[in-house]
């Protein structure tokens, strides 16, 4: 939060269960070219401080590019980085946001439950928020890396 001073909202939260391993998961949440055909084009890195963003088309007075630090990165297990991007002069898709995203990989007897945690929404930003919220945000995402996933355990 730029002051420290408004309220977060609820973090979104995205839980589910792939059948496949977490290493599996694992290669789609941390590998550049993999994470751009299930979110964005991007030049990430799973290490610990390493920066990084996200791109996307230009939005009005944002240069669509959203900047990220990988905070935590541990294999099969958790990954966590901040992201920041937008315009303050936007409403709705494409206002700035400064929050973090967890992944945590738990295995489970048939599968990994994959759990995703974007937190950091204050109300300056709840229309994005919203909209990360909705079918259209986080959980379409989340599909889309399910796809990825599947078709990288059917590539051997």
């Amino acid at each position: 939060m730029a002051e420290g001073t408004e309220e977060e909202l609820p973090p979104i939260t995205i839980e589910g269960m792939l059948i496949e391993p977490g290493e599996t998961i694992w290669r789609a949440l941390t590998d550049a070219d993999l994470i751009a055909q299930w979110f964005m084009p991007n030049d990430f890195s799973p290490e610990v401080g390493h920066k990084f963003n996200f791109r996307i088309p230009p939005v009005g007075p944002w240069d669509g590019v959203s900047e990220g630090e990988v905070l935590a990165a541990e294999p099969f297990w958790r990954l966590q980085y901040s992201w920041r991007g937008g315009s303050h002069e936007l409403e709705g898709f494409g206002r700035y946001i400064d929050t973090v995203l967890t992944w945590t990989l738990s295995p489970l007897p048939n599968g990994t439950h994959v759990r995703l945690e974007h937190a950091g929404f204050t109300q300056d930003n709840a229309a994005v928020h919203a909209i990360m919220s909705s079918e259209n945000g986080w959980a379409s995402v989340v599909n889309r890396l399910a796809k990825v996933v599947t078709d990288l355990a059917q590539e051997g």
